[in-house]
């Protein structure tokens, strides 16, 4: 992976040495009898050349230092200037120290040169030159002040540069681990999809077998229900969202298959108005794994029949049953439940929710739309 920086992410870091040390340089090198309004107005188009060449050198210096840093992790490790040890400075120092005496021999020739072109072009823009306002020992200072503050510059230069690096790797790899944080999900939702198919087919064509001796009638029902519902799990295995409508018209088939295998002690109350099933999408099978997960952990009977109920609120659909827990209550494992959180987790920032309410199990599903 190119770690490299850009070069909008170079000129936005020279941009801010420039913005945050200017001032510093302003105030150290303006003398006293500058620091009035008639001679900073005098000294603006000075103060804008020096930012300029000021911008031009921080963006060739950060590219150097990326060059640097680069060159040190290939040479010995990724992490070498983030372990905070003593090489790790003492690298940072030198090369800091290195770019900024190339800093402060570069600058003033510049500066030089180009004052020396503005004024031959345009002789009145700047001020013109006159006696020091300063002793020598005092401008001696100066220069030691601005050197100094130079390898200040470069070594903030250095660490704003390892953390632009740094915060574009760890944004890469947060990246990559959602997309196979994706992956994975789907993987796992795939593999509980292809399960499923043989799964149901098999539990219903051993319900048909018994089925076909005792009700001809009921059995051709159950035949064409049993095929409206595999075919909806073949052609919607592979799709994000299905329209609520018709993941609702696969629970009344798939609710029909339930209730003659449980002998009307299971039924599915389903109280959605048909606008919100036009308007809104939900994952396919959804509903199938909470009914399919109501039948596994509640008992029923001709006297306690279990009624699931599917109804809106909002634009969330709920989906709740009486806690009726059976004796021998089966283990659960949770993939159900969990299958559909995660899968959720990557269509909408909408949480599912799941949870006891007055007696009923309920589940709360995020309509899309």
């Amino acid at each position: 992976m190119d770690n490299r920086l850009t070069s909008t992410q170079k000129w936005q870091l020279a941009i801010r040495l420039l913005v945050l040390f200017s001032p510093l340089l302003l105030y150290v090198n303006l003398p006293e009898s500058a620091r009035n309004t008639t001679a900073l107005i005098h000294a603006i188009p000075f103060f804008m050349l020096f930012s300029i060449i000021n911008l031009g050198l921080y963006y060739l210096w950060i590219s150097a230092t990326d060059w640097c840093q680069r060159q040190l992790e290939h040479r010995f490790s990724s992490d070498i200037l983030m372990q905070f040890n003593w090489r790790s400075i003492l690298l940072t120092f030198l090369i800091s120290f290195s770019l900024a005496l190339l800093f402060t021999k570069l600058l003033p020739m510049l500066l030089f040169e180009v004052l020396h072109i503005v004024k031959q072009i345009w002789p009145s823009l700047l001020p013109s030159r006159g006696p020091s306002p300063f002793p020598p020992a005092v401008m001696a200072y100066i220069g030691r002040a601005n050197n100094v503050f130079s390898i200040v510059i470069m070594l903030t230069a250095f660490y704003l540069t390892i953390s632009e690096r740094s915060f574009r790797q760890l944004k890469d790899v947060q990246l990559k681990a959602e997309k196979l944080e994706k992956e994975a999900l789907l993987s796992q939702f795939g593999a509980l999809k292809s399960q499923l198919s043989p799964h149901f087919l098999f539990n219903s064509l051993s319900i048909l077998t018994s089925l076909i001796h005792e009700d001809v009638d009921l059995s051709e029902q159950f035949i064409k229900r049993l095929s409206k519902a595999y075919r909806y799990i073949l052609e919607q295995r592979d799709q994000d969202l299905v329209p609520l409508a018709t993941e609702l018209d696969f629970i009344q088939a798939y609710t029909f298959l339930l209730k003659i295998r449980f002998e009307n002690k299971f039924d599915v109350l389903i109280d959605v108005p048909q606008a919100a099933q036009l308007q809104y999408r939900i994952a396919p099978l959804t509903l199938q794994l909470l009914v399919e997960n109501a039948v596994k952990h509640n008992r029923m009977s001709q006297r306690e029949k279990l009624k699931v109920r599917i109804y809106v609120e909002q634009d969330w659909l709920l989906v709740e049953n009486p806690i009726q827990a059976r004796d021998q209550p089966e283990p659960s494992t949770g993939i159900g439940l969990s299958n559909i959180t995660n899968r959720y987790s990557l269509l909408t920032d909408r949480p599912v929710w799941c949870g006891e309410e007055q007696g009923q199990f309920v589940v709360k599903i995020p309509l899309l739309t």
